[in-house]
C-alpha cells in the first residue's frame, strides 16, 4: 500500500534537496515560498521544521542556511 506524505513533509523534502544541491544557498522565507508556490506562512513552517531538525540554521537578515556538521575526531 502506498501512502502520501503530508504536504509540509513533501515541501520539506524539496527544500532539503535544494540545500543539498546548492550547499552555499542562503534562502529567505519569500524565496522558498516562491520556489514551492505556497504561502509565506507555509514556507516559514517548513523552514522552521528543518531548523528544529538541525538541518538548517537561521542567520541575520531572515536568511536560512545549511547547518554545518560538527567535525568528529
Amino acid at each position: 500500500m502506498t501512502t502520501l506524505a503530508d504536504p509540509i513533509d513533501l515541501d520539506a523534502l524539496r527544500v532539503r534537496h535544494e540545500f543539498l544541491t546548492l550547499p552555499d544557498l542562503h534562502a529567505s522565507v519569500e524565496s522558498i515560498a516562491g520556489l514551492l508556490g505556497v504561502s509565506q506562512r507555509h514556507a516559514l513552517l517548513t523552514l522552521d521544521a528543518l531548523v528544529s531538525e538541525g538541518f538548517l540554521v537561521r542567520i541575520p537578515h531572515d536568511q536560512y542556511v545549511r547547518s554545518l556538521p560538527e567535525i568528529r575526531r
